[in-house]
């Protein structure tokens, strides 16, 4: 079975119905749930994941009742959380020039050698050729 780590653009990819990447996103999330496909992911991604469904209810974009029930629907994915050592988050963040909460995705990608997939335009041009476990989630097609 293929191991991803996934960021939280993803799940919110996923769990929004005006994402872009919504369609790619579903696909991954979909192949979670029938056990074709191993996720990992940082516990920072929770919070993450709450804080964009917070944001788009403040913005409009959902009603409370949609990003309620976003929000169960995330946490019934139970998606593994890994924890990651703080100094190789630190070590990345320098030599990437991320934030910490990017880094703590790389640095997880590269503790379990598997290949973060991420719906973050942003994350991916700034590392697309630089590091080698990145995925894009237009470009993972699965089983």
């Amino acid at each position: 079975m293929d191991k991803l780590v996934i960021d939280a653009s993803v799940v919110i990819a996923s769990l929004l119905r005006d994402e872009p990447y919504r369609a790619a996103a579903l696909n991954v999330l979909t192949q979670f749930i029938s056990e074709a496909l191993e996720l990992v992911t940082v516990p920072l991604m929770r919070y993450e994941v709450t804080n964009a469904v917070w944001k788009a209810f403040q913005l409009g974009r959902v009603s409370l009742e949609d990003a309620l029930e976003a929000l169960k629907e995330f946490e019934a994915f139970n998606i593994p959380e890994v924890g990651v050592s703080s100094i190789e988050i630190l070590r990345l963040a320098h030599a990437y020039h991320r934030s910490a909460y990017d880094a703590a995705y790389l640095a997880l990608a590269k503790a379990e050698q598997a290949p973060l997939i991420t719906a973050d335009r942003r994350l991916y041009n700034a590392l697309h050729g630089k590091f080698p476990l990145l995925l894009w989630v237009e470009d993972f097609k699965g089983k």
